[in-house]
C-alpha cells in the first residue's frame, strides 16, 4: 500500500543522492550516472548505519541477520575528565 509517508521517505532518499552523489561534480554520460548512483545505493543499503533502525544497516535487517530493535552500533562513552 502506498501512502503519503513512504513517498517522502522515497524523495528524501533522492534528494540525499543527489547532494552526496550526483552534484559533487560534472558527470559526463549515462554510464557514470548509473555508477555513482549504485555507489550510493551500496553505500545507503549495506555500510551506513540508520537511526531509524537503531543504527543497523537496512540490509542486515531486511535479511533477518539483525534486530532492528537492538543497537550493533559501536561506540565509545566519553566521560567527564573533572
Amino acid at each position: 500500500m502506498k501512502t503519503p509517508g513512504q513517498n517522502r521517505s522515497r524523495e528524501r532518499g533522492v534528494g540525499t543522492l543527489k547532494y552526496e552523489r550526483l552534484y559533487i561534480d560534472e558527470i559526463d554520460d549515462a554510464e557514470m550516472l548509473a555508477k555513482r548512483a549504485e555507489d550510493y545505493r551500496i553505500e545507503y543499503n549495506e555500510i551506513r548505519p540508520h537511526e531509524a533502525l537503531v543504527w543497523n544497516r537496512p540490509r542486515k535487517v531486511h535479511l533477518g541477520l539483525t534486530d532492528p530493535t537492538i543497537t550493533t552500533f559501536q561506540s565509545t562513552e566519553s566521560l567527564p575528565t573533572s
